[in-house]
């Protein structure tokens, strides 16, 4: 490997990365089976049981494949850091939000932008010196990836395409296993695995499995030994080339070690998941049967750990939080309820909802929802951006593992989105349904639902925002003492008098679900304990224009 004073990874340290790399790989290797066993059997008793009940009034709309935006900005070269002119354009849910860029406009395609992994970044002062003004970046979580420069035409254009990156960033998903059990399997013994080494709280997948997992393997690596060995490199010209080196036999070996042995964790599984599932629908009832006691159990004997932490918590964070931010979040949606319903009547009242030309208009109003300036959402985007850009002082203390501002604006306007497209869905289908008569009639009936879909979208966001604060604490104060205390019941799952029962039975996974019960059970009694205030704000909002209650 050269000399002492180029590669500081000598053979003891070479070796004690071996170490590290073979121990959490290992570690990974023997829960993967388990957790692909616990998938798998909640995957059958989920087709067993009948589907719950959706209580929501609106349909689901249909998934968008409309381009977000459009335009041109420059763009700085990956190897030649020249900058040149580029078309992109911004594609939707249905591209996983990929950013394409093209020559020039009508031109051929130059490169896809996939978004996962990253965050956006305006540029700092030196950059703006340096490279121009109106600029952004793509900044990657691992730094061992690409950072994408680019510079728009005005701050207006900026702060246009910063909202889209940022939102492709948020909402792109990372390329996974097509087999959803063995998808699902990995993100459970990830999390285990993050717990065995103090790693709690919020974190994002961003690639395949076998690159999550090798970056996991480098955060380890990074935190026993290599951050060390880079501290220590002393100053000079030499420096950055020898952390390079560092980084780039780091990343061989990870490779190397993670790819043959998630190869192997998912044939191991397929070979066994014909077996294993023949033996689970024999033996439903009895699980069915049996969970109800060992969940009781366990909830008995984890009972004097959660309940001290989610009494202070509940006074602590959690009331504080639902106080301070369910008034903002309300008026979101109320803006929602009024521009939609004010949007939707003027188009009627022009005639775009015409016969001849309700294709395009419908298709129209859908992209208009994305629009941030104007459209049926623009009270209601500038509300949701003041929850981001307000003084939150008085709350940020309680964000941990992650969660930020940012999600609390995030999750608002994703939800208040959400609940306008599936209004102008159910606006289309009625329309085509009653042959485009009575749009006045129609439109009130659908804000009626608009309404009654608003309230539960909003106790949702609400569940959502004090699970994300309490994820971390409850992590790291609850889950490993709750671990220890319910190992007894152990025996109890040993002792089932039924032939190859006990085998189906994970106590962690388990002792998480009645956890994860419990802990959901106290946020909504906390949300509950002032929602009443906020449903009679949504429905004043659907009162003024006339909807009737739903």
């Amino acid at each position: 490997m050269g000399n002492a004073m180029n590669n500081p990874l000598d053979e003891e340290k070479t070796a004690r990365m071996a170490e590290i790399i073979n121990e959490v790989v290992g570690t990974f290797g023997k829960q993967f089976p388990l957790k692909y066993k616990d998938a798998l059997i909640e995957k059958l008793k989920e087709e067993a049981q009948p589907e719950e009940e959706d209580p929501r009034l609106l349909p689901d709309a249909p998934e968008p494949d409309y381009e977000l935006k459009t335009g041109t900005m420059n763009k700085q070269g990956d190897v030649v850091k020249n900058w040149k002119q580029r078309y992109f354009v911004a594609r939707n849910k249905a591209d996983n939000y990929c950013i394409e860029y093209y020559e020039k406009e009508g031109g051929k395609l130059k490169n896809t932008i996939h978004c996962c992994g990253y965050q956006v970044e305006d540029f700092n002062e030196e950059e703006e010196a340096k490279f121009g003004a109106h600029g952004l970046k793509l900044v990657p979580y691992d730094d061992r990836r690409r950072v994408w420069m680019m510079t728009a035409e005005s701050d207006e254009e900026r702060a246009e395409w910063s909202k889209i990156f940022a939102n492709a960033c948020r909402k792109a998903e990372p390329p996974r296993n097509p087999d959803d059990v063995m998808h699902h399997a990995f993100k459970a013994t990830l999390r285990f695995v993050r717990w065995h080494y103090g790693y709690w709280g919020w974190y994002r997948i961003c690639g395949t499995e076998a690159e999550a997992l090798g970056s996991f393997c480098c955060d380890v690596l990074n935190r026993e030994l290599i951050n060390d060995v880079i501290y220590n490199v002393p100053a000079g010209p030499a420096r950055n080339a020898t952390v390079n080196f560092i980084r780039k036999t780091v990343d061989a070996n990870v490779v190397a070690a993670v790819s043959g042995a998630w190869n192997a964790a998912v044939a191991a599984c397929e070979t066994m998941k014909a077996t294993l599932e023949s033996g689970v629908k024999t033996l439903l009832d009895p699980i069915f049967e049996q969970e109800v006691g060992l969940k009781a159990k366990i909830t008995d004997t984890v009972g004097g750990t959660v309940n001290p932490f989610l009494q202070d918590a509940g006074g602590r964070i959690c009331r504080p939080v639902m106080k301070f931010v369910s008034q903002p979040i309300t008026k979101a949606f109320v803006a929602c309820v009024k521009g939609l319903h004010a949007f939707l009547a003027k188009q009627i009242a022009d005639g775009s909802f015409a016969a001849d030309n309700f294709d395009y208009n419908i298709k129209w109003s859908h992209r208009s929802v994305e629009y941030w300036s104007s459209g049926p959402c623009e009270d209601a985007n500038k509300l949701c951006w003041g929850i981001y850009t307000s003084d939150i002082t008085e709350i940020a203390a309680f964000f941990t593992g992650g969660f930020t501002s940012y999600s609390l604006y995030s999750e608002t306007l994703d939800a208040i989105r959400d609940l306008a497209h599936r209004a102008i869905h159910a606006f289309e289908e009625g329309a085509r349904a009653q042959d485009f008569a009575d749009m006045e009639g129609l439109l009130t009936q659908v804000t009626g639902k608009l309404v009654h879909d608003a309230k539960i979208a909003q106790k949702n966001v609400l569940l959502g925002i004090l699970s994300g604060l309490l994820q971390s604490p409850v992590e790291s104060t609850v889950i490993n003492p709750s671990m220890e205390l319910v190992k007894p019941i152990q025996d109890v799952i040993d002792s089932i008098p039924v032939p190859g029962l006990p085998d189906l039975f994970n106590l962690s996974s388990l002792t998480e679900e009645v956890l994860g019960t419990i802990v959901d059970g106290a946020i909504e009694a906390i949300v509950d304990g002032g929602i009443d205030e906020v449903y009679a704000a949504i429905d004043e909002a659907g009162v003024s224009v006339g909807a009737p209650s739903a």
